[in-house]
């Protein structure tokens, strides 16, 4: 029995252990309910980041979903998301940025009242952005690993673009949006990397069990 079909067997055994539906999962997975049965009927496999996020949903390891003899733990080990945590998470979330942009606003009120006409005070808003950007990337950090890159980029972007918008008219300053081309780049090496760590330590394990037997 090759790797797919193992992980094909333990995916549909966990599934129903956790008694949830192949909708139920792909919902907090965030994927449709095709790709699941694809997955568990051995057509596809996930890749290393969703597998992740599979293994935490069970409350197993990598290794637990990729090994052929493994026994399935009790349905009341498998850990409940705490709905609360992540409710209070958003709030914080939230209001952190309501709160920088009513900051911008009240700043803007202030430069205007001192007639301040040599600076586009609506730059402010867009100097908030990088700061946004970045809370939403520790957000998703901390809850959804496997998407944070998307917002990482935003702010990077978002960087380049209000330092643009500020100095332009100095000469050559474009050449900022390289500089975030380079940060972008780095950015993907990361996750390129991690994901095969992740691989490397799915094959370690393999090679391992089967040195065991």
């Amino acid at each position: 029995m090759d790797e797919k079909e193992i992980l094909a067997q333990n995916l549909t055994r966990y599934r129903k252990n956790a008694g949830i539906s192949q909708l139920e999962l792909a919902k907090k997975l965030c994927y449709s309910n095709k790709n699941i049965s694809k997955w568990e009927n051995g057509e596809t496999m996930p890749n290393a980041f969703i597998l992740q996020k599979i293994a935490n949903i069970y409350g197993v390891t990598i290794e637990d979903l990729l090994s052929q003899n493994n026994t399935i733990k009790p349905l009341q080990e498998v850990p409940k998301k705490n709905y609360r945590k992540t409710i209070f998470r958003l709030t914080m979330l939230f209001l952190a940025n309501a709160i920088m942009y009513t900051f911008g606003t009240f700043l803007i009120y202030v430069l205007k009242m001192v007639n301040v006409s040599n600076f586009n005070l609506w730059l402010i808003y867009l100097y908030l952005s990088p700061l946004s950007f970045l809370s939403i990337t520790i957000y998703l950090r901390v809850l959804y690993k496997y998407v944070d890159i998307i917002s990482l980029s935003l702010f990077i972007w978002m960087l380049c673009l209000m330092f643009y918008l500020t100095f332009k008219d100095i000469p050559n300053f474009a050449y900022i949006f390289a500089l975030g081309g380079a940060f972008q780049i780095i950015i993907i090496c990361i996750v390129i990397l991690v994901n095969l760590n992740i691989l490397k330590l799915k094959i370690k394990s393999k090679y391992s069990k089967k040195d065991k037997t």
